[in-house]
């Protein structure tokens, strides 16, 4: 009797995660790597199997031609493009990632309890269920310039300390201009390059767009 009831409880639990019902705890946990992946725990620095849980506090590294995917509170899906650095600020009902190098995607396949935000220097995403993909550009001042664009939902984006603010819809996508000044939503070209899947099952998951070739569509911006 104590075997099938370990097993029903088992199977109630899969049945919760598969319809998208809220996690009975914060996690992170590593489902994906491919190339040199790396997570820095304090001073240590750790090299991850598959399966590997990650921490709040954590910055998670990947090299050349590298990606890794994680599943974020059950709900939430984080895929890496190579060279890229981004660190788990809090996890739970709101969950906080800073994308501190390169570029991420993010897909919600649960229901969000909370709220879910992705932020780069003075520049925050916030969903309540979308996904979406958020980049460094080129450094054309001082400080480098953030794409953003839409797949599916919506994004907020808002730049701290002024009175920028959009909402970005599917299809679309943004420039933040030295991470200071957001153009208007539209939709781009380079966008419909994206890699935007998230199961090697099904097809490769590795990203190798060129973001340089963005810029292609913003060549009469003005960037002073």
């Amino acid at each position: 009797m104590r075997t099938r009831r370990g097993v029903a409880i088992l199977a109630a639990f899969l049945v919760l995660l598969a319809v998208g019902a809220p996690p009975l705890f914060a996690e992170a946990q590593l489902v994906y790597l491919q190339g040199d992946v790396s997570v820095r725990r304090g001073s240590r620095s750790i090299t991850p199997d598959i399966g590997a849980q990650l921490q709040q506090g954590d910055l998670v590294v990947t090299g050349a031609a590298a990606t890794a995917i994680l599943m974020l509170n059950g709900n939430t899906q984080v895929k890496m493009r190579e060279k890229t650095e981004f660190r788990i600020d809090s996890l739970g009902a709101d969950t906080t990632l800073s994308l501190d190098r390169g570029g991420l995607f993010s897909n919600i396949i649960g229901k969000l309890q909370g709220h879910f935000s992705l932020r780069t220097g003075s520049v925050i995403a916030g969903v309540r269920g979308t996904e979406f993909f958020m980049a460094y550009g080129k450094t054309i001042d001082s400080s480098p310039d953030i794409w953003l664009c839409v797949n599916r939902g919506t994004v907020a984006v808002t730049v701290e300390g002024t009175d920028q603010s959009v909402d970005v819809t599917e299809g679309e996508g943004i420039n933040v201009l030295s991470g200071l000044r957001i153009t208007p939503p539209r939709s781009y070209a380079w966008t419909k390059k994206l890699n935007w899947n998230m199961d090697p099952g099904q097809a490769p998951v590795q990203d190798s767009t060129n973001l340089n070739q963005a810029y292609s569509d913003l060549l009469n911006q003005d960037y002073d």
